[in-house]
């Protein structure tokens, strides 16, 4: 009779434990999505929503197509990368070392573009690192067209650069941003150059730039152009910005310097562009 209710009881326990764990597993894309979107500080609208779930020899973490949407001031913007991999098997976490991240194809969505890959680098603990080195080469402006809808209207022109972003407890962090636009370049909105003239001083470039803005809602060609964005300090951001626009004799160099009253510039200086949004 003990016998019997041993076997009874360890059927019962095994039949649960197993219907949990299919339970979680059917929806661990769900809890994932769920953790990492109040992960995200509010920057993220949650949940995160995660496709495929599956574990690799390490144990190793893989996840196929991702959608993130970020909040702006316009709006959530939605974003989708192909996948997101451990590099690292998973048991660093438990062993308090880093572990890296890789991921492909991370774009706007619906976009045609190959996106951003890279590799992102987690350790937690009382001192957490974060790392992030991602480049891009097969981009185009339209993707960059969230960032200021009115006058990125139309942008057009394939777009290649590299992101750098580090940051290791209360240390301040590092970031750097590249774009190119090589030749042959491609088209802006004219009214997109009205956006520099508070930092030119009064020069025949000044006089160029007026023009060229003045022109309006009517696109115009450029043939190459860069842009540099660095943070030296967790106070200030450097922009140096080249582009060239013939049909107006036009070669703006731009050298310009952001200043905050805090050392979280990054994240102050992303809200008032309107970049990001924060939720509380």
């Amino acid at each position: 009779m003990k016998k019997n209710l041993f076997f009874a009881v360890a059927a019962g326990v095994t039949v649960t434990l197993l219907g949990a764990a299919c339970f979680f597993w059917a929806n661990l894309p769900g809890f994932m999505g769920q953790w990492i979107g109040e992960a995200g500080g509010g920057v993220i609208e949650s949940p995160v929503q995660i496709g495929k779930v599956r574990f690799e020899a390490g144990p190793r973490l893989h996840i196929e197509r991702i959608r993130v949407s970020l909040n702006t001031r316009r709006g959530p913007v939605a974003f989708t990368a192909d996948s997101v991999s451990s590099i690292d098997p998973l048991a660093f976490f438990f062993q308090k070392k880093p572990i890296r991240f890789s991921f492909k194809n991370l774009r706007p969505e619906h976009s045609a573009s190959r996106g951003i890959e890279g590799e992102f680098l987690f350790l937690g603990g009382n001192e957490p690192r974060f790392q992030l080195a991602a480049d891009f080469d097969g981009m185009t402006l339209e993707d960059f067209r969230w960032l200021d809808p009115d006058n990125l209207d139309g942008a057009s022109g394939k777009v290649g650069g590299h992101i750098r972003f580090r940051r290791t407890g209360d240390q301040a962090p590092f970031f750097e941003m590249t774009l190119d636009a090589p030749d042959p370049g491609g088209s802006l909105q004219a009214k997109f150059f009205d956006l520099f003239l508070p930092y030119l001083p009064a020069s025949v470039q000044r006089k160029r730039v007026e023009k060229l803005a003045g022109r309006g809602e009517r696109l115009v060609r450029f043939k190459t152009a860069d842009l540099k964005v660095e943070m030296p300090e967790g106070d200030r951001m450097k922009v140096l910005l080249h582009i060239l626009v013939l049909d107006y004799n036009l070669k703006l160099q731009l050298s310009m310097e952001v200043r905050t009253d805090s050392e979280n510039a990054l994240l102050k200086i992303a809200r008032w562009m309107g970049v990001v949004e924060v939720k509380l």
